[in-house]
């Protein structure tokens, strides 16, 4: 993996825990190999008791900052600026070490970033190699590039766009599965040329017990995530300039809270009537559970957002763009409600926070479609089942 599963804080990272526990579960022995970014550092050793007994953890330090210096002179490379940054000798080493010290059934790479490392996986072990896009990465720069206006930056997404693409596609081919985590995605990576033996499998998610719905914070609408992704910051963006003013002129006193990691001081210091920056919250799900609404303004990535099905399990009723619910197997008006432009964004949320009965059937629609799609425990058995037939 190219982040260290602990805290559980984002949906990457929800993603690579969940699968752990959920082999853990099906009685299997897991080693997790992690870079360990300077940005999301954690040291294995301070892994709660219980997380530890699942799976051997193993992680090696890198620092992926963005490097001015580097990403200037790549500009005259051919290589992806994205992928080098995660590409360490001293994890190609701990790869070659683990591999030869050990007999595994499946490699399994969390995403596109790992295939960096194909090599000497090849070069340590005959164990068949399963890839996992979390998302199709050239998808998302690709969006990004279409959505930006200003010339210089939008020509430099291009090329980050180029570039990742050339790489997912020349890379993807390389692995012996492939099992992204939506239809949508699979169906992108077949129409470039993938032929590897295939199949599409959500995130998991993991509940013993759902939550009764209840209400929260009146007239309250949230949203979580890392301001360090892209996709996500210019969504907030969007929402802030074009659609809270017209959610305030609905309903005045509702506050708009913002929670997560890296906020820049732009969007920490503005002035606007309602909103709260609250920044990285040590508990996710209480955040989001203590709020009546959650939105996904999101119009570029790819792949599928863990922070609505975990949204959903809490019982929250939650407004998303189609990109941001793309990869979900929702029914708009059932379990979520969807909208792309201003105005029927703001419609949308100035209607829910009115309406109790309507919050509450979409908050219960949403457990019920959690509740038998999403299963972390029969997702974790399928991506087995799946794959044994190819294993050596």
């Amino acid at each position: 993996t190219k982040k260290f599963p602990w805290p559980v804080k984002d949906g990457e990272v929800i993603g690579i825990i969940n699968l752990t526990i959920g082999f853990s579960g099906l009685g299997h022995e897991v080693t997790v190999l992690s870079l360990n970014t300077k940005k999301h550092h954690f040291q294995p050793e301070n892994l709660p008791e219980k997380v530890k007994k699942m799976a051997k953890f193993v992680a090696v330090d890198i620092d992926t900052a963005l490097n001015p210096f580097k990403a200037f002179f790549n500009l005259f490379g051919s290589k992806s600026y994205n992928i080098e940054r995660f590409y360490s000798e001293e994890f190609e080493t701990k790869i070659a070490e683990v591999l030869s010290g050990e007999k595994f059934d499946l490699v399994l790479l969390e995403g596109i970033y790992l295939m960096r490392y194909i090599d000497v996986i090849r070069k340590n072990t005959k164990t068949k190699v399963l890839l996992r896009p979390q998302n199709v990465e050239f998808v998302i720069w690709e969006r990004l590039y279409a959505t930006e206006r200003n010339f210089l930056k939008k020509m430099y997404l291009g090329l980050l766009a180029k570039r990742i693409k050339r790489f997912e596609l020349e890379h993807m081919n390389k692995a012996d599965i492939m099992i992204p985590v939506s239809e949508t995605d699979m169906n992108i990576f077949l129409t470039n040329g993938c032929v590897l033996p295939h199949t599409s499998i959500p995130t998991g998610y993991v509940f013993d017990n759902l939550p009764e719905i209840s209400d929260a914070e009146e007239n309250s609408v949230a949203f979580i995530g890392g301001m360090d992704w892209m996709p996500n910051r210019e969504g907030v963006e969007w929402f802030i300039s074009k659609v809270w003013n017209k959610v305030l002129t609905g309903l005045p006193d509702a506050k708009f809270y913002l929670a997560g990691r890296n906020f820049p001081d732009e969007i920490r210091n503005l002035k606007v009537k309602g909103l709260v920056v609250v920044g990285e919250v040590e508990d996710a799900k209480s955040f989001i559970f203590s709020k009546s609404i959650s939105i996904v303004p999101l119009f570029a990535g790819s792949g599928m957002r863990v922070k609505i099905v975990e949204a959903m399990a809490l019982g929250r009723a939650i407004v998303s763009t189609s990109v941001g619910a793309e990869s979900l197997a929702y029914t708009d008006g059932s379990d979520i409600l969807i909208a792309d432009e201003a105005d029927s964004f703001a419609n949308c949320i100035v209607k829910v926070l009115r309406d109790n009965t309507l919050r509450r059937k979409l908050g219960k629609n949403a457990q019920n479609l959690v509740s038998t799609r999403y299963d972390n425990r029969k997702i974790s058995a399928a991506i087995i089942d799946f794959c044994k037939p190819f294993l050596n």
